[in-house]
């Protein structure tokens, strides 16, 4: 081969071999540093655009996750509130059969009737105070201050459990059993003493509700509490089914996050093993590169000894 001082090709050559290694080590350091297989879509566009997707599902669905806990989080609070008006409930009645004995007299029954308001005033303030962010909880379709309705969700609740939302399966009412979301229809649970709907005892205020202050009425109102008992039972009922629905419902959203979480590592993620073995490989190529350069522009000197 002649020997040129114009063109180096065994420079450009170096050069050229030297390129390549410095990008290939600039590439698998930087997914060593920044973990990820892909970093830009020229790296892996299929491969970004599905991680991506999944990244998008993935977050979806942690989302989702946490809304489900708080619809556990809301069917306890209603039932925590249903719980303390049964037990006020067992004891209007442990007062009704005490009322009814002709063992005590009519005044009394007048001191019993006394803390048997004072409950059915309890049972319809809790009814009325228990509420979730806003919403009442315990109300069903009763008629309420408005005031107490400024920030309530109307019923049926609708709990978002899934990463989607579609109108064909989600978004129409008359849809049994939707895929996304979860509805809690609470226009059934009405804990409230009177009204339409409710416990069927009467409130304070209505003379021909439940009253211990005759003997009559005590016996009259016996079985009523029993009704009002197991009404606040099938009401709990209710509740505990949608709770354990719903716990089941945040199990297997937390295996679909977890199964595509390494679904989206497999596809994105480096492997530190082979990352770590190119950094090496394409160091020595580098460094292998810089002296073979710096030997490769020393051959045009070589000429000069021709001139000599």
């Amino acid at each position: 081969m002649g020997m040129r001082i114009q063109t180096n090709i065994s420079s450009i050559n170096a050069q050229r071999n030297l390129s390549v290694s410095t990008l290939a080590l600039a590439k698998h350091t930087e997914r060593i540093s920044s973990g990820y297989r892909i970093n830009h879509a020229a790296d892996d566009a299929a491969g970004l655009a599905i991680s991506e997707k999944l990244k998008s599902n993935i977050r979806g669905m942690a989302q989702a996750k946490r809304n489900t806990s708080d619809g556990i989080s809301l069917i306890q609070t209603a039932e925590g509130g249903l719980h303390e008006i049964s037990n006020m409930l067992i004891r209007l009645k442990e007062l009704s059969i005490q009322a009814a004995s002709d063992t005590i007299g009519d005044n009394e029954r007048g001191h019993i009737q006394k803390e048997f308001v004072a409950l059915k005033d309890e049972i319809d303030r809790i009814a009325l105070a228990t509420e979730f962010n806003g919403t009442r909880l315990l109300t069903g379709k009763a008629e309420i201050p408005e005031d107490l309705l400024k920030n309530s969700n109307r019923p049926p609740l609708e709990i978002q459990v899934g990463p989607s939302w579609y109108q064909a399966v989600d978004g129409l009412e008359e849809v049994r059993n939707p895929v996304h979301i979860i509805r809690i229809n609470l226009e059934k649970i009405n804990a409230m003493t009177g009204g339409e709907g409710s416990l069927g005892l009467g409130n304070v205020s209505d003379e021909e509700g439940t009253r211990l202050d005759k003997k009559i009425y005590a016996q009259q109102t016996i079985n009523k509490i029993d009704e009002a008992i197991d009404k606040v039972n099938e009401y709990r009922a209710i509740l505990g089914a949608i709770q354990n629905r719903m716990g089941y419902a945040v199990a297997n959203t937390a295996t679909m996050i977890e199964n595509q979480e390494a679904a989206k590592s497999r596809i994105k993620d480096a492997d530190y093993a082979d990352e770590s073995s190119q950094v090496v490989q394409q160091g020595i190529l580098q460094k292998a590169g810089v002296a073979v350069l710096s030997q490769a522009n020393q051959i045009p000197e070589m000429a000069l000894k021709l001139l000599g």
